[in-house]
């Protein structure tokens, strides 16, 4: 016999999806900034004219050494927490040490 009646929500499942969602958005915004900044540096005509002047050959460098560190955080986040909701899926006995 099945019991029907509300279902029981893991507050912290629901919180880590948001988070690896954000994360993977991130992540894909990240690395289209670090496309576009290489680009940039290698082809700078282009870059410059389509940005109305905005970017030149130094500013897109500068970008792209910034966007490194924001990846790699957004990276690793992504990455442990859909490690722990895989986890949770597989080895529901040892999730608290997880």
């Amino acid at each position: 016999m099945t019991q029907s009646g509300p279902v029981k929500v893991d507050r912290v499942s629901v919180w880590l999806k948001k988070s690896a969602r954000i994360s993977a958005w991130a992540l894909l915004a990240g690395v289209l900034v670090l496309v576009l900044s290489g680009w940039g540096i290698t082809q700078t005509g282009v870059i410059y004219t389509i940005t109305f002047g905005l970017i030149d050959r130094r500013l897109a460098n500068s970008i792209h050494d910034a966007t490194v560190l924001p990846l790699v955080f957004f990276f690793l986040v992504h990455v442990l927490v859909n490690i722990r909701l895989g986890s949770v899926k597989r080895f529901r006995s040892r999730t608290w040490i997880i």
